[in-house]
């Protein structure tokens, strides 16, 4: 999976994006013009990375056969916007513009100009 980086924070908030903080332990951004554009580009990879049946066990589900009778069933409405609120609560994400309170920008932003610096000095 495609780790987020908090580099990439302002990004995502300004496509509303959102960051799943433990797929695996790992920090997965969604969002366009990211890796994982939307909730079904990060599912596709998921399942090649880590198997459906994972997948349905992170969201509740026994296994993916059960999963997906659930999904397909016609009591089911199942929607692009549910599916990323089951990959919210599932996987402990939250919305970039959420996230921005806890970030320290003018950090970000001294880190950036000092590795500039040291770009130059170095004859970058």
């Amino acid at each position: 999976m495609i780790e987020f980086e908090d580099s990439q924070l302002r990004k995502l908030q300004e496509v509303g994006g959102v960051v799943l903080n433990d797929v695996h332990g790992e920090r997965v951004a969604i969002g366009k013009e990211f890796e994982y554009e939307n909730v079904f580009s990060f599912m596709v990879h998921y399942f090649g990375f880590y198997t459906a049946d994972d997948f349905a066990e992170k969201l509740g589900y026994h296994d993916a056969i059960e999963m997906f009778q659930f999904w397909f069933s016609k009591d089911t409405k199942l929607s692009e916007y549910n599916l990323l609120a089951w990959c919210m609560e599932s996987f402990e994400g939250i919305y970039a513009d959420d996230l921005a309170d806890e970030y320290d920008y003018e950090q970000q932003n001294y880190l950036e100009a000092e590795d500039a610096k040291r770009g130059q000095l170095a004859g970058k």
